[in-house]
């Protein structure tokens, strides 16, 4: 009889061990997202420039500048991501044309529609402080061209069209693996149509950012 509880006490042992292996245990879900989406807020300036078609001129200034994104991740970790970027922005200006059309004017304040479609390749992330590097590249585009007082539209009504490269620096801070905050000064520079007789075809924006990003889905 007691050599026979060592080997009752062995079975129960291997027993539990087998069992504990034929448990299904529930797959835990990665805290990796699978995609980051972006709010932003900016202060830009714009650099006047002159439209080779029509002759008029834009003296902008300066105004608030909306900032959205949708960013999938390069590999594991989330620090490096690509995506698409969009920005909207309604920017003062005067406005200088011949006066000669009801829809021109020698010198008078006006708005402008400003916006933007860009390719994004996005350079840092993580929990706590960290750096972030933008480079992006796509169109800018102008448009709704109106006098500030009455409304009245200006211009032809095309929509004119710039390409554009960017870089952002900035840091960040990631509250928790899908929440981030940061804070970026972003220098771009718009090509423009060549015209005779003028050497500049290139107008210059900065914009300094202030924006949050949260992780979408998870791998």
């Amino acid at each position: 009889m007691t050599r026979r509880v060592p080997f009752v006490l062995g079975l129960l042992i291997v027993g539990s061990t087998v069992a504990q292996g034929q448990i299904i245990r529930p797959q835990i879900r990665s805290a990796q997202p699978s995609a980051w989406a972006s709010l932003a807020i900016g202060f830009m300036q714009q650099q006047g420039f002159c439209d080779r078609d029509s002759g008029d001129c834009y003296d902008f200034g300066s105004g608030m500048q909306w900032r959205g994104s949708l960013e999938m991740p390069l590999g594991y970790g989330g620090g490096t991501t690509v995506g698409v970027v969009g920005t909207i922005s309604k920017m003062p200006l005067i406005y200088r044309g011949t006066g000669l059309t009801a829809n021109s004017c020698l010198n008078c304040d006006a708005d402008a529609t400003v916006s933007q479609i860009f390719g994004l390749l996005r350079m840092g992330g993580g929990t706590g402080f960290h750096q972030v590097i933008d480079l992006s590249a796509g169109e800018t585009m102008f448009s709704n061209f109106r006098t500030t007082n009455g409304g009245t539209k200006l211009g032809t009504g095309k929509l004119k069209q710039n390409f554009t490269f960017a870089i952002a620096y900035g840091f960040g801070y990631g509250l928790s693996p899908r929440a981030q905050v940061f804070f970026t000064q972003e220098y771009a520079i718009q090509i423009l149509p060549r015209q005779a007789g003028n050497a500049n075809n290139y107008a210059q924006q900065t914009t300094l950012r202030f924006g949050g990003r949260y992780g979408l889905g998870g791998k």
